[in-house]
């Protein structure tokens, strides 16, 4: 429904787990020419998501979070927002509260897409900034 004529170019990726997070940052950063071109880049994960420990019983529960988790995603949008992309490319040397977040980084490295591709005076927002079952975040970002 965002675009119903179909008309905006998308192109599916895969993510590369034998690579660094500054690697994939990197690489956003040359991709940022195809936004120029009209082609919409959407980098779809979670910020924090360990399913191991979500509270099955409290899927229903409006933004529950454990503290690790709310420590975890409130920092991650403390530097979403700050613009310091540098200690999210660097998330495994942000403590225990990270590590219980993304024990795997398979869903969290698009969201250093999504930064990488951000032009250096654009603006940010978040959305839909919800956690789910204890263990999950569904917060978005917005560029531009």
């Amino acid at each position: 429904h965002l675009y119903p004529n179909a008309d905006v170019p998308v192109i599916q990726m895969s993510i590369d787990h034998f690579q660094t997070p500054q690697y994939h940052y990197e690489l956003a950063k040359e991709l940022a020419s195809l936004r120029k071109k009209g082609v919409l880049i959407i980098g779809s994960g979670n910020m924090v998501h360990n399913l191991r420990m979500v509270a099955w019983d409290k899927l229903n529960t409006p933004n529950y979070a454990f503290d690790w988790a709310a420590e975890a995603s409130d920092k991650m949008k403390q530097f979403i927002l700050s613009g310091d992309h540098k200690q999210l490319v660097n998330f495994s040397a942000q403590g225990r509260p990270f590590e219980l977040a993304i024990p795997t980084p398979e869903h969290y490295i698009p969201l250093l897409y999504t930064l990488g591709l951000k032009e250096e005076n654009e603006a940010v927002s978040l959305f839909n900034d919800k956690a789910v079952g204890g263990a999950l975040t569904m917060t978005s970002v917005k560029i531009g």
